[in-house]
Protein backbone atom coordinates (compact mmCIF):
# COMPACT_ATOMS: atom_id res chain seq x y z
CA UNK A 1 0.00 0.00 0.00
CA UNK A 2 2.97 2.31 0.71
CA UNK A 3 3.52 1.64 -2.74
CA UNK A 4 0.65 3.11 -4.10
CA UNK A 5 1.61 6.45 -1.87
CA UNK A 6 4.79 6.81 -3.40
CA UNK A 7 3.14 6.21 -7.41
CA UNK A 8 1.01 8.80 -6.66
CA UNK A 9 3.58 11.35 -5.05
CA UNK A 10 5.86 10.23 -7.89
CA UNK A 11 3.46 11.00 -10.54
CA UNK A 12 2.65 14.36 -9.35
CA UNK A 13 6.15 15.23 -9.32
CA UNK A 14 6.88 13.87 -12.83
CA UNK A 15 4.53 16.54 -13.98
CA UNK A 16 5.05 19.50 -12.04
CA UNK A 17 8.80 18.90 -13.12
CA UNK A 18 8.37 18.08 -16.44
CA UNK A 19 5.51 20.92 -17.36
CA UNK A 20 8.61 23.12 -16.24
CA UNK A 21 11.05 21.63 -18.24
CA UNK A 22 8.49 21.46 -21.25
CA UNK A 23 8.21 24.89 -20.97
CA UNK A 24 11.66 25.44 -21.35
CA UNK A 25 12.60 22.92 -23.87
CA UNK A 26 9.61 24.40 -26.35
CA UNK A 27 10.66 27.26 -28.18
CA UNK A 28 11.59 28.27 -31.63
CA UNK A 29 14.73 28.79 -31.89
CA UNK A 30 17.03 31.16 -33.94
CA UNK A 31 15.93 32.24 -37.68
CA UNK A 32 18.03 30.33 -40.57
CA UNK A 33 16.70 33.04 -43.21
CA UNK A 34 14.44 30.49 -44.99
CA UNK A 35 13.33 28.85 -41.29
CA UNK A 36 13.71 28.72 -37.53
CA UNK A 37 15.73 26.38 -36.43
CA UNK A 38 14.13 24.26 -33.24
CA UNK A 39 16.21 21.93 -30.65
CA UNK A 40 13.21 18.64 -30.51
CA UNK A 41 12.89 16.57 -27.66
CA UNK A 42 16.05 14.46 -28.09
CA UNK A 43 18.32 17.15 -28.26
CA UNK A 44 18.81 17.81 -32.26
CA UNK A 45 18.69 21.22 -33.85
CA UNK A 46 16.78 21.09 -36.45
CA UNK A 47 15.48 23.54 -39.53
CA UNK A 48 11.92 23.92 -39.64
CA UNK A 49 9.62 26.25 -42.26
CA UNK A 50 8.77 29.64 -40.74
CA UNK A 51 5.10 28.19 -41.94
CA UNK A 52 3.97 24.96 -41.07
CA UNK A 53 0.91 23.45 -43.43
CA UNK A 54 1.24 19.74 -43.90
CA UNK A 55 2.35 17.83 -40.85
CA UNK A 56 2.86 13.76 -40.97
CA UNK A 57 2.89 11.57 -37.63
CA UNK A 58 4.85 8.60 -37.71
CA UNK A 59 3.32 7.52 -33.80
CA UNK A 60 0.04 7.00 -33.34
CA UNK A 61 0.40 8.68 -30.03
CA UNK A 62 1.84 11.85 -31.71
CA UNK A 63 -0.88 11.50 -34.50
CA UNK A 64 -3.68 11.92 -31.58
CA UNK A 65 -2.19 15.38 -30.61
CA UNK A 66 -1.03 16.77 -34.33
CA UNK A 67 -5.14 16.01 -34.62
CA UNK A 68 -6.44 17.53 -31.60
CA UNK A 69 -3.90 20.40 -32.22
CA UNK A 70 -4.22 21.34 -36.08
CA UNK A 71 -6.05 18.53 -37.33
CA UNK A 72 -6.36 20.71 -41.19
CA UNK A 73 -2.71 20.13 -40.88
CA UNK A 74 -2.03 16.38 -40.91
CA UNK A 75 -1.62 15.04 -44.58
CA UNK A 76 -2.46 11.90 -43.66
CA UNK A 77 -3.12 9.11 -41.06
CA UNK A 78 -0.38 6.36 -39.62
CA UNK A 79 -2.88 3.46 -39.32
CA UNK A 80 -6.07 2.19 -40.87
CA UNK A 81 -9.38 3.31 -38.88
CA UNK A 82 -12.36 1.05 -38.33
CA UNK A 83 -15.54 1.69 -38.85
CA UNK A 84 -16.27 2.12 -34.97
CA UNK A 85 -13.65 4.34 -34.58
CA UNK A 86 -14.54 6.56 -37.16
CA UNK A 87 -18.19 7.44 -35.64
CA UNK A 88 -17.87 10.46 -33.74
CA UNK A 89 -14.93 11.32 -36.66
CA UNK A 90 -15.82 14.28 -38.62
CA UNK A 91 -15.81 12.83 -42.59
CA UNK A 92 -13.23 14.92 -43.87
CA UNK A 93 -10.44 14.09 -41.45
CA UNK A 94 -12.10 10.21 -41.82
CA UNK A 95 -10.95 10.41 -45.68
CA UNK A 96 -7.25 11.41 -45.15
CA UNK A 97 -5.01 8.18 -46.43
CA UNK A 98 -3.33 5.85 -44.70
CA UNK A 99 0.37 6.25 -45.52
CA UNK A 100 1.28 3.92 -42.61
CA UNK A 101 3.15 4.14 -39.66
CA UNK A 102 5.95 2.95 -36.99
CA UNK A 103 9.57 3.77 -37.26
CA UNK A 104 10.64 1.17 -39.22
CA UNK A 105 7.71 -0.28 -41.15
CA UNK A 106 6.24 3.47 -42.63
CA UNK A 107 6.04 3.88 -46.31
CA UNK A 108 8.34 6.86 -46.65
CA UNK A 109 8.11 7.13 -50.77
CA UNK A 110 4.05 7.19 -49.85
CA UNK A 111 4.81 9.90 -46.88
CA UNK A 112 7.51 12.21 -49.20
CA UNK A 113 5.07 12.11 -52.12
CA UNK A 114 2.48 14.16 -49.80
CA UNK A 115 5.15 16.60 -49.41
CA UNK A 116 4.63 17.57 -45.82
CA UNK A 117 6.35 20.46 -44.04
CA UNK A 118 7.59 18.27 -41.14
CA UNK A 119 7.15 14.61 -40.12
CA UNK A 120 7.01 13.98 -36.40
CA UNK A 121 8.64 11.08 -34.60
CA UNK A 122 6.91 10.03 -31.53
CA UNK A 123 8.29 8.57 -28.27
CA UNK A 124 11.55 5.99 -27.03
CA UNK A 125 13.64 5.71 -30.37
CA UNK A 126 17.52 6.73 -29.79
CA UNK A 127 19.49 9.50 -31.06
CA UNK A 128 20.78 6.88 -33.50
CA UNK A 129 17.46 5.74 -34.50
CA UNK A 130 15.79 9.54 -34.80
CA UNK A 131 18.87 10.61 -37.46
CA UNK A 132 18.41 7.28 -39.56
CA UNK A 133 14.82 8.19 -39.52
CA UNK A 134 15.70 11.72 -40.70
CA UNK A 135 18.32 10.16 -43.41
CA UNK A 136 15.52 8.66 -45.20
CA UNK A 137 13.16 11.78 -45.17
CA UNK A 138 16.38 13.75 -46.68
CA UNK A 139 15.42 17.59 -46.71
CA UNK A 140 12.17 17.07 -44.85
CA UNK A 141 12.81 18.04 -40.93
CA UNK A 142 11.99 14.72 -38.87
CA UNK A 143 11.15 16.13 -35.27
CA UNK A 144 11.12 13.95 -32.06
CA UNK A 145 8.61 14.35 -29.41
CA UNK A 146 8.79 12.72 -25.98
CA UNK A 147 6.39 11.88 -23.21
CA UNK A 148 3.70 11.31 -25.98
CA UNK A 149 2.48 8.30 -24.73
CA UNK A 150 2.38 8.56 -21.29
CA UNK A 151 0.03 10.53 -19.39
CA UNK A 152 2.37 11.54 -16.42
CA UNK A 153 4.75 13.02 -18.79
CA UNK A 154 2.50 14.62 -21.27
CA UNK A 155 2.25 18.09 -20.47
CA UNK A 156 6.13 18.92 -22.45
CA UNK A 157 5.06 16.58 -25.46
CA UNK A 158 1.47 18.72 -26.07
CA UNK A 159 3.36 22.09 -25.27
CA UNK A 160 6.31 21.48 -27.52
CA UNK A 161 4.13 20.42 -30.27
CA UNK A 162 1.84 23.16 -30.23
CA UNK A 163 4.76 25.86 -30.70
CA UNK A 164 6.29 24.08 -33.57
CA UNK A 165 2.53 23.76 -35.26
CA UNK A 166 2.14 27.33 -34.33
CA UNK A 167 -0.86 26.37 -32.21
CA UNK A 168 0.35 27.32 -29.12
CA UNK A 169 -3.18 28.54 -27.67
CA UNK A 170 -4.69 25.35 -28.69
CA UNK A 171 -2.02 23.43 -26.92
CA UNK A 172 -2.33 25.56 -23.82
CA UNK A 173 -6.10 24.98 -24.04
CA UNK A 174 -5.89 20.75 -23.45
CA UNK A 175 -3.25 21.47 -21.31
CA UNK A 176 -5.08 23.24 -19.13
CA UNK A 177 -8.20 20.23 -19.24
CA UNK A 178 -5.89 18.36 -18.08
CA UNK A 179 -5.05 20.10 -15.25
CA UNK A 180 -8.29 20.56 -14.34
CA UNK A 181 -9.47 16.92 -14.87
CA UNK A 182 -5.98 15.82 -12.82
CA UNK A 183 -6.42 18.07 -10.25
CA UNK A 184 -10.53 17.47 -9.42
CA UNK A 185 -9.54 13.37 -9.25
CA UNK A 186 -6.47 13.71 -7.12
CA UNK A 187 -7.86 15.96 -4.67
CA UNK A 188 -10.51 13.13 -4.05
CA UNK A 189 -8.18 10.10 -4.60
CA UNK A 190 -5.79 10.79 -2.72
CA UNK A 191 -7.89 11.26 0.65
CA UNK A 192 -8.77 7.55 0.13
CA UNK A 193 -7.30 4.97 2.65
CA UNK A 194 -5.32 2.55 1.12
CA UNK A 195 -7.67 -0.19 2.47
CA UNK A 196 -10.63 1.47 0.81
CA UNK A 197 -9.03 1.33 -2.59
CA UNK A 198 -10.40 -0.94 -5.60
CA UNK A 199 -8.61 -3.11 -7.06
CA UNK A 200 -8.40 -3.91 -10.40
CA UNK A 201 -7.71 -6.08 -13.48
CA UNK A 202 -7.35 -4.37 -17.44
CA UNK A 203 -8.70 -7.54 -19.61
CA UNK A 204 -7.29 -7.51 -23.18
CA UNK A 205 -8.21 -9.83 -26.00
CA UNK A 206 -11.09 -11.68 -26.29
CA UNK A 207 -10.62 -14.01 -23.46
CA UNK A 208 -9.57 -11.48 -21.01
CA UNK A 209 -6.27 -13.19 -20.10
CA UNK A 210 -3.96 -10.71 -21.51
CA UNK A 211 -2.86 -7.13 -19.86
CA UNK A 212 0.08 -5.12 -18.99
CA UNK A 213 2.49 -4.97 -16.57
CA UNK A 214 2.63 -2.97 -13.12
CA UNK A 215 4.01 0.46 -14.27
CA UNK A 216 3.18 0.27 -18.29
CA UNK A 217 1.74 3.68 -19.15
CA UNK A 218 -1.52 1.42 -20.75
CA UNK A 219 -2.60 0.83 -17.39
CA UNK A 220 -1.68 4.54 -15.75
CA UNK A 221 -5.24 5.45 -15.17
CA UNK A 222 -5.45 2.67 -12.36
CA UNK A 223 -3.22 4.34 -10.26
CA UNK A 224 -3.91 8.03 -11.23
CA UNK A 225 -7.67 7.22 -9.80
CA UNK A 226 -7.13 5.81 -6.82
CA UNK A 227 -6.98 2.11 -8.13
CA UNK A 228 -4.83 -1.02 -7.09
CA UNK A 229 -3.40 -2.71 -10.30
CA UNK A 230 -4.20 -6.19 -9.37
CA UNK A 231 -1.38 -7.87 -11.38
CA UNK A 232 1.84 -8.86 -9.91
CA UNK A 233 4.86 -9.34 -11.91
CA UNK A 234 8.89 -9.45 -12.30
CA UNK A 235 8.42 -7.46 -15.39
CA UNK A 236 7.76 -3.46 -15.20
CA UNK A 237 6.84 -3.03 -18.83
CA UNK A 238 5.15 -4.87 -22.04
CA UNK A 239 2.28 -6.79 -22.58
CA UNK A 240 1.61 -9.69 -20.84
CA UNK A 241 -0.27 -13.03 -20.52
CA UNK A 242 -2.14 -14.72 -17.54
CA UNK A 243 -4.12 -17.20 -16.08
CA UNK A 244 -7.95 -17.41 -14.88
CA UNK A 245 -6.15 -19.02 -11.64
CA UNK A 246 -3.71 -15.39 -11.02
CA UNK A 247 -7.22 -13.74 -11.60
CA UNK A 248 -9.17 -15.85 -9.78
CA UNK A 249 -6.44 -15.50 -7.08
CA UNK A 250 -6.03 -11.54 -7.36
CA UNK A 251 -9.69 -11.19 -7.11
CA UNK A 252 -10.19 -7.99 -8.82
CA UNK A 253 -12.99 -5.53 -7.31
CA UNK A 254 -13.67 -4.41 -10.97
CA UNK A 255 -12.23 -5.20 -14.42
CA UNK A 256 -11.77 -2.62 -17.31
CA UNK A 257 -11.79 -3.88 -20.63
CA UNK A 258 -11.54 -2.77 -24.50
CA UNK A 259 -12.32 -5.38 -26.15
CA UNK A 260 -15.77 -5.66 -26.78
CA UNK A 261 -16.08 -9.50 -27.25
CA UNK A 262 -14.74 -9.98 -23.92
CA UNK A 263 -17.13 -7.90 -22.42
CA UNK A 264 -20.09 -8.98 -24.20
CA UNK A 265 -18.95 -12.73 -22.37
CA UNK A 266 -18.00 -12.24 -19.20
CA UNK A 267 -21.18 -12.16 -16.98
CA UNK A 268 -22.16 -15.55 -18.84
CA UNK A 269 -18.36 -17.37 -18.91
CA UNK A 270 -18.75 -19.97 -15.93
CA UNK A 271 -14.92 -19.60 -15.51
CA UNK A 272 -15.51 -15.34 -14.10
CA UNK A 273 -18.72 -16.01 -11.87
CA UNK A 274 -16.61 -16.35 -8.80
CA UNK A 275 -14.93 -12.97 -8.94
CA UNK A 276 -16.24 -10.22 -7.10
CA UNK A 277 -16.07 -7.65 -10.58
CA UNK A 278 -18.26 -9.97 -12.13
CA UNK A 279 -20.91 -11.22 -9.04
CA UNK A 280 -21.15 -7.54 -8.74
CA UNK A 281 -21.74 -6.43 -12.57
CA UNK A 282 -18.36 -4.03 -11.96
CA UNK A 283 -16.86 -4.65 -15.70
CA UNK A 284 -16.64 -1.74 -17.76
CA UNK A 285 -16.00 -1.65 -21.32
CA UNK A 286 -13.33 1.28 -22.60
CA UNK A 287 -15.35 4.01 -24.85
CA UNK A 288 -12.93 4.12 -28.06
CA UNK A 289 -14.63 6.22 -31.23
CA UNK A 290 -12.42 8.07 -32.11
CA UNK A 291 -9.77 7.35 -30.13
CA UNK A 292 -9.56 4.70 -26.55
CA UNK A 293 -9.61 6.71 -23.78
CA UNK A 294 -7.57 4.16 -21.47
CA UNK A 295 -4.72 3.41 -23.59
CA UNK A 296 -4.26 2.23 -27.01
CA UNK A 297 -2.29 4.31 -27.54
CA UNK A 298 -1.52 5.56 -23.89
CA UNK A 299 -0.92 9.54 -24.65
CA UNK A 300 -3.62 12.45 -24.86
CA UNK A 301 -6.47 10.64 -25.95
CA UNK A 302 -6.15 9.28 -22.20
CA UNK A 303 -6.82 12.42 -20.94
CA UNK A 304 -10.95 11.75 -20.82
CA UNK A 305 -9.94 8.66 -19.46
CA UNK A 306 -9.26 10.47 -16.13
CA UNK A 307 -12.73 11.27 -14.75
CA UNK A 308 -13.91 8.49 -16.61
CA UNK A 309 -12.16 5.71 -14.66
CA UNK A 310 -12.74 7.74 -11.50
CA UNK A 311 -16.50 7.47 -12.46
CA UNK A 312 -16.04 3.89 -13.12
CA UNK A 313 -13.91 3.22 -9.77
CA UNK A 314 -15.65 5.26 -7.28
CA UNK A 315 -18.67 6.49 -8.39
CA UNK A 316 -19.83 7.82 -5.05
CA UNK A 317 -17.34 9.88 -4.58
CA UNK A 318 -17.51 11.48 -7.59
CA UNK A 319 -21.45 12.64 -7.69
CA UNK A 320 -21.14 15.95 -8.42
CA UNK A 321 -18.36 15.68 -11.37
CA UNK A 322 -19.94 16.59 -14.79
CA UNK A 323 -18.99 13.46 -17.10
CA UNK A 324 -21.29 14.78 -20.02
CA UNK A 325 -20.26 17.94 -19.77
CA UNK A 326 -16.49 16.99 -19.78
CA UNK A 327 -16.98 14.44 -22.42
CA UNK A 328 -19.24 16.90 -24.73
CA UNK A 329 -16.42 19.49 -24.11
CA UNK A 330 -13.59 17.48 -24.96
CA UNK A 331 -14.79 16.25 -28.10
CA UNK A 332 -15.89 19.55 -28.67
CA UNK A 333 -12.46 21.06 -28.39
CA UNK A 334 -10.01 18.31 -29.39
CA UNK A 335 -11.98 15.68 -31.28
CA UNK A 336 -13.60 18.87 -33.23
CA UNK A 337 -16.84 16.75 -33.03
CA UNK A 338 -20.11 17.96 -31.33
CA UNK A 339 -21.81 15.65 -29.48
CA UNK A 340 -25.35 15.51 -29.21
CA UNK A 341 -26.95 14.69 -25.69
CA UNK A 342 -27.69 11.50 -26.65
CA UNK A 343 -24.59 10.54 -28.19
CA UNK A 344 -23.16 11.59 -24.60
CA UNK A 345 -25.39 9.34 -23.20
CA UNK A 346 -24.97 6.35 -25.53
CA UNK A 347 -21.40 6.56 -25.14
CA UNK A 348 -21.34 6.40 -21.51
CA UNK A 349 -24.42 3.95 -21.20
CA UNK A 350 -22.62 1.27 -23.30
CA UNK A 351 -18.98 2.02 -21.43
CA UNK A 352 -21.65 0.21 -18.38
CA UNK A 353 -21.32 3.36 -16.25
CA UNK A 354 -24.70 3.24 -14.42
CA UNK A 355 -24.75 7.07 -12.87
CA UNK A 356 -23.96 9.68 -14.98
Amino acid sequence: MKNQKLIMITVIAAIALMGVIGTYMAYPGTSSGSGNQITDMIGRNVNVPVEVNKVYSLSSSTTVELFMLAPDKMVGWDAQRSEEENIYMPNKYQNLPVLGGGKKDANYESIISSNPDMVLIGHGGTLDDVNEIQQKFGQIPAIDIEGDNNLTSIVPSINFLGNVLGEENKASELINYYNKVFKQVNGVVTTIPDSQKKKVYYAKDPNGLKTYAPGAAHTQLINICGGINVVQAPVSKGSMGVSIELILQWNPDVIITSDSQFYKSVYSNPQWQTITAVKNKEVYLVPQSPFNWFEGPPGANTIIGIPWTSKVLYPEKFKDMDIKGLTKEFYSNFYHYNLTDSQVSNILSSSGLKEF
